[in-house]
Parts: C-alpha cells; sequence; structure tokens
C-alpha cells in the first residue's frame, strides 16, 4: 500500500513542477535518496530521459563513507543512471572556512552540484528531503531565530545559482513511509550511525525533541507540514503587499553623467534607501528586513538591529556595515547596499604611456599633440605632458593628501574634494590617484587634474589619463 501511496504522490508531483528531460538525482545512499531513485527508475525507465546520479564522498566516516560510495555507484549501473563522484576534506574546509561541519557539508555539496549540473547539462537537481526533514527545518529555524520566509522551511521547487533548478519530490511523503517503501520493495540501503547520534543540531531536534512532541501529538509531522504549507500561502499575499511598500523607500538613482563614479556604482551598487523613509516607519526592522531580503541579504538579528539604530542617527553621521559577501553604508541621508569589493590595492608604478591594472580598474595613459586633443571625449584628465616626468604611481587616496583642483587657487584636501562630488564613502578607497614619487598629486584619473599641470596655449604634448571600471 505505501507504495502505492508514495508513487501517486511523486506523480503528481512531477505532474505539478515539470523538471525537463536531464535529470540530476542527489544520492548519498541512505533510505531517503535510495528509494527516490527507485522511483525515478520505475517512473522514467521508458522514457527518453537523461538520469545521472550525484554521490558526495565527505570523508567523515571512514571506511563508512567509501563503502556508501561504492553502493550508490552499483545502484546507479543498475538502474542504468549515469554516475558522478566527488571528494572533499570536510574537516580541512571547516577549519579553513571558520564553519561548522553541517555548513562546510551542505556549501561543499551544493557547490558541486551546481558546477555539475552546468557542466554536464542537468537542468533540474533532485534531492531527497522529506515531510520530516521539512518540520525539522522549521523547528530548527525558529530554534536560531528567522524571518517570515524561514517559517516557509524547504521549498519544494525552486533555482538555485545559475539558473539550475532543484525538485524535491518525497517533500510531502513522511520518514515512515519511506522505510515501508524500501521494505515493500526489497530495497536495501546504506545505515548511517552517526544519524542516531546527537552531535549536530538536526540530529537533536530528531532524535531529542521529535519524540517529546509526537508525545503531545502523534502526527506533529503531518500538522507542522500543514503549518508550513499556510505559512507559504501567508508569504506569497504578504509579498504582494509588501513588494510596492518597499518600492516607495528606494531613492532613485539620478542619470548617470558616465564618468568614473558612476561607473563604479553600476558594478558595485545594489540600491540605495531613504534612511528617514525608513526610519520613520512604525515597523522599521520588518521593512529593513524585507529590502535586504529581496536582494538576497541574510542577515541575523543583531546586524538587523544595528543597522536600524544607526537609520536614528542623523544626516551628518557615517555608519558601514559588512554582511558576508555585500557592505551596506549610512551616508547622506541613505542607505546603501553594496557587493564586496578589493578595498587593499596595491600601488602601481606608472612608467609611461600604457595600459595598468589597478584593482577593478584599468589605466590608460597616451600621449598626444595638443593640436588632435579634439579626438579625446568623455571623462578624461590631460596634462602638459612637458610638466609631468615619469615615473609616476597610482595609488588610493591617503590621509592628508592636497591637491590645487583645476581652476582653483590654493589647495584643498582629496577628501573634500571628493565629498564636494558627493562621492560614496566605499567608493573613496578605490579611486585611483595618479602622484609623483614624493607623494604630490598629478590628478585623480578621469575626475580631476591638479591646476598646475593644466594644459596651455603654449603647450604642445598633452598625456590623456583615463581610468576604467574592467
Amino acid at each position: 500500500m505505501a507504495a502505492l501511496d508514495i508513487i501517486g504522490k511523486v506523480r503528481a508531483f512531477f505532474l505539478e513542477h515539470p523538471v525537463g528531460d536531464n535529470l540530476l538525482l542527489a544520492v548519498s545512499g541512505g533510505a531517503d535518496s535510495s528509494v527516490m531513485a527507485h522511483l525515478v527508475h520505475s517512473l522514467y525507465r521508458d522514457s527518453e530521459k537523461r538520469i545521472g546520479v550525484a554521490h558526495v564522498n565527505f570523508h567523515l566516516r571512514g571506511e563508512d563513507s567509501n563503502s556508501d560510495q561504492a553502493f550508490v555507484k552499483d545502484l546507479s549501473q543498475r538502474y542504468g543512471f549515469e554516475f558522478f563522484t566527488a571528494d572533499f576534506d570536510t574537516l580541512a574546509y571547516a577549519r579553513e572556512h571558520k564553519l561548522s561541519v553541517e555548513i562546510a557539508a551542505r556549501e561543499l555539496r551544493y557547490g558541486w552540484f551546481r558546477e555539475l549540473a552546468e557542466k554536464e547539462g542537468f537542468q533540474t537537481l533532485l534531492t531527497a528531503h522529506n515531510a520530516d526533514d521539512n518540520a525539522e527545518t522549521l523547528l530548527l529555524n525558529l530554534a536560531r531565530g528567522t524571518g517570515r520566509q524561514g517559517l516557509g522551511a524547504i521549498r519544494p521547487f525552486g533555482l538555485l545559482q545559475d539558473g539550475i533548478c532543484v525538485a524535491r519530490p518525497l517533500l510531502n511523503v513522511e520518514r515512515f513511509e519511506i522505510e515501508a517503501y524500501a521494505k515493500e520493495n526489497n530495497l536495501s540501503f546504506c545505515i548511517d550511525k552517526t544519524n542516531s547520534q546527537s552531535e549536530y543540531s538536526r540530529n537533536k531536534i530528531r532524535n531529542l525533541v521529535m519524540p517529546y512532541l509526537k508525545e503531545i501529538n502523534p502526527s506533529v509531522i503531518q500538522t507542522l507540514n500543514k503549518d508550513i504549507s499556510r505559512f507559504k500561502e501567508l508569504n506569497a499575499e504578504v509579498d504582494k503587499l509588501v513588494a510596492a511598500k518597499v518600492e516607495s523607500l528606494l531613492v532613485k538613482t539620478e542619470r548617470p553623467k558616465g564618468g568614473i563614479v558612476d561607473a563604479l556604482r553600476e558594478k558595485y551598487l545594489v540600491f540605495r534607501a531613504s534612511a528617514e523613509r525608513l526610519h520613520s516607519e512604525e515597523n522599521t526592522g520588518f521593512y529593513l528586513a524585507e529590502l535586504l531580503r529581496i536582494h538576497n541579504i541574510p542577515l541575523n538579528e543583531d546586524e538587523l538591529e544595528q543597522i536600524a539604530d544607526g537609520l536614528c542617527t542623523n544626516n551628518d553621521s557615517t555608519r558601514v556595515f559588512f554582511l558576508n559577501s555585500n557592505a551596506a553604508t549610512i551616508e547622506r541621508g541613505e542607505l546603501r547596499l553594496y557587493s564586496l569589493f578589493e578595498d587593499n590595492i596595491q600601488p602601481v608604478e606608472i612608467t609611461g604611456p600604457g595600459v595598468y591594472s589597478f584593482g577593478p580598474l584599468t589605466i590608460r595613459i597616451q600621449e598626444q599633440d595638443v593640436s588632435s586633443l579634439e579626438a579625446f571625449s568623455g571623462k578624461v584628465s590631460v596634462l602638459d605632458a612637458d610638466k609631468v616626468s615619469f615615473p609616476l604611481f597610482c595609488r588610493t587616496m591617503r590621509e592628508g593628501d592636497r591637491f590645487s583642483p583645476f581652476g582653483l587657487r590654493g589647495s584643498k584636501s582629496v577628501a573634500d574634494f571628493l565629498n564636494s562630488r558627493k562621492v560614496d564613502l566605499l567608493l573613496k578607497n578605490i579611486l585611483p590617484v595618479v602622484a609623483k614619487k614624493d607623494g604630490s598629486i598629478v590628478c585623480l584619473p578621469s575626475l580631476e587634474i591638479d591646476d598646475r599641470y593644466k594644459v596651455t596655449s603654449q603647450s604642445k604634448k598633452a598625456l590623456i589619463v583615463s581610468a576604467q571600471v574592467c
């Protein structure tokens, strides 16, 4: 009976979620993934679908890990599936990246799945997450702290990075049904002894918490999965209401003028939002979380609270927050989000005309007769070549840097000059400064020159200095 129930559920899943003709199955060798492989084979053995099996050996359980790998390889051959495997030193990766073993294994697993699917042309990755996993994930999310999206636990169907779909056809099937199906079909599978241990967070929920909840409600897995479905429906409705509100918080970017600062913003700036409008909302934290979630920025409660507190400060203050692979600033009355970039750029010696790499920028030096300067348009710095001697040095701004902007008598600090141009706080750290060996500034490429090096009516040769984003 279990076989008919599960086959019906899985067939209904595939009808609701078309998975394409090139399927990659994530198979560990345990009961869940072995049953999934059997079901896919039963449903599609006479089809034209291309089916592959991906197995990861994490080398966490000694010889048992190698035995699992051999089992999955044999299973794949019996079903006529293509077999792919990868080996990882998971403990070393976890130490190197300061991650828990659970998180390290997840990163390695899904990173390889994406690479493999893209390389081999698989459209959809199938994983064997079941209804028990779904309920456990909800409890884990609640225990760790979660936004409303976390109440939806595991998605049955969605996109990984690089446009690869992930499908979970067993997500509405409970673990006892899977075990009954395996027994009914005489399926062998690997037993991970560590599942009975409570070292990892999920195992603690599974082995210690769930038994108590089942004493309160024997159907707790089914109940929690129904709750998850309601949360997903609720999230879908809230998404519609929030989208328009969040849009009103964003600051419309001015039409770019084509300069180097605009080019860097286009590359790194994700969004700008009004700090005042965000702070004035009754539920500031909620809308801040929604704004960042829409842009795929996960935050813990401490980070969210720090940014929300920063919104309360006056417009003259600036704050910087580093958020994994992103950075946020509060400046000029705005909350700005950037993708992270290298901000420890090493100086580059410029020995003469040519092309030089400088962090995310290309610095181009050209010499030209003054009489043909009309050929140059756009944002370039034009210097009197006879007033400039090599070598020059391209570096980032330093504390105390001063120069004489074109047409200005006296000097001005580079920091004040950039402030007057309303240059973003983080972008100041990567804008190039071309200076002589003694540190005196010649120009800020594609932005401004020092007045002492300007072209005059007596100039014969010009030096064209430009900066472009790579």
